[in-house]
């Protein structure tokens, strides 16, 4: 299984990350190998059943993570959203994933609590792009300031199919 993800707030450490990682696919520590993707890679550990690289980001979001699990090597390899909320839970920061609709700014936001809501999110055109969390459909504790708002472009998206 391979999942997208990107965590809103503070920078997490690569060893609370792992920590989270294993908590989430409930294996152990050791088995979860974290690097940054830009980083040296000849000390990674290849054959580890999780392996996640990420990349610093700026703006609303802090890491985009891309997490490979060894389905077969591991207790449990959860679905993208699942694995989204249980390292929201985990980690105590909101975690946003793609949503399936076709739509670059739909995703979907796993909060800290274990709720999922939808979220609006952009990215500007400077290199490195900023991230902005433009809007949420209901309030989430840990980003008081994101408005909440109904995302039409979702609902229409979803009519026309």
């Amino acid at each position: 299984m391979i999942s997208n993800l990107l965590l809103v707030g503070p920078p997490v450490s690569p060893t609370s990350l792992a920590e989270a990682l294993a908590e989430a696919v409930r294996t152990e520590s050791a088995d979860v190998d974290v690097a940054d993707r830009d980083g040296d890679q000849s000390r990674r550990d290849w054959t580890a059943p999780v392996l996640c690289g990420y990349i610093t980001l700026r703006g609303d979001l802090s890491l985009e993570l891309d997490v490979y699990v060894e389905d077969a090597l591991v207790n449990e390899a959860p679905a993208e959203p699942e694995l989204a909320r249980r390292l929201a839970m985990a980690l105590g920061v909101p975690v946003l994933h793609p949503a399936e609709e076709d739509l670059p700014s739909a995703y979907w936001l796993a909060s800290p609590s274990g709720e999922s809501v939808r979220a609006r999110l952009y990215a500007s055109d400077d290199e490195p792009p900023m991230y902005t969390i433009d809007a949420l459909e209901s309030v989430v504790a840990q980003l008081p300031r994101i408005r909440v708002s109904e995302l039409p472009e979702i609902a229409r998206r979803k009519a026309h199919r």
